[in-house]
């Protein structure tokens, strides 16, 4: 494992190491993951252990690189990814999500299943600036849009419908000190689902029109509030639009 992780954001990442099963009935298993992480809980260690097939010793930067060499293998050898350097931006990328918990891909992805439908989803609350006060749009936009990268080579770059979501929006709004079920809360929601939608469109077309591919025609939907109590959030969605 480590003359694959050397050369990467991994390399010196300390990990905490702790016992932890798929279930509170499975056998516990030796489970490593970063030690800035926060899991008083276990839950992030009882996910690992889910992940992981067999029962052995899993830690985060051996399971995740190893759906992260498929991933990029896979590019290059379709030609979605037309060079060793665009390949390992990716990974870095993936990384850095993967590393500041704010988005990973679906079970599957990490099982290797090649069977089922791939997806991502971005976790919100961990792109919450510090203090509480402010989203940063620019970084989730960017998110989103490796995500439908990923899931673009996943799908052999044929695909009609990217899976691309987001979870915890009581977090974020928590975070933001707004009620769930408040105005300003659906008004932030609808805004974060805008500027989903446009950042995953505006990358589909990117790739799209690099690949040749004819781009169809995006469904109309509806604009993004006018305002939001987030400091450029609306704006960010209107561009996004």
């Amino acid at each position: 494992m480590g003359r694959r992780i050397a050369g990467t954001l991994w390399e010196g990442v300390a990990l905490r190491r702790t016992r932890a099963g798929a279930d509170p009935d499975a056998p516990p298993r030796r489970v490593a993951l970063p030690a800035a992480w926060e899991d008083e809980d276990g839950t992030a260690a009882a996910a690992l252990a889910a992940l992981a097939p067999g029962a052995g010793a899993v830690t985060l930067p051996g399971l995740a690189e190893g759906w992260i060499r498929r991933l990029t293998a896979r590019g290059r050898r379709l030609g979605l990814l037309e060079s060793t350097d665009e390949a390992a931006a990716l990974a870095h990328a993936l990384r850095a999500l993967l590393l500041a918990r704010r988005g990973a891909p679906g079970a599957e992805v990490w099982r290797g299943d090649a069977a089922a439908e791939p997806r991502f989803v971005l976790n919100l609350p961990a792109f919450l600036e510090p203090g509480g006060g402010g989203f940063d749009a620019t970084a989730y936009a960017e998110a989103v849009a490796v995500a439908v990268r990923t899931l673009d080579l996943l799908t052999g770059g044929g695909a009609r419908r990217l899976r691309v979501g987001f979870a915890d929006l009581a977090g974020l709004l928590a975070g933001l000190g707004l009620a769930y079920d408040s105005a300003e809360g659906r008004a932030v929601a609808a805004a974060v689902a805008a500027l989903t939608r446009g950042a995953a469109e505006a990358e589909s077309g990117r790739l799209a029109a690099r690949h040749g591919a004819l781009a169809p025609a995006a469904p109309s939907w509806p604009d993004p509030p006018g305002a939001t109590p987030v400091p450029g959030l609306a704006e960010a969605a209107r561009a996004a639009r």
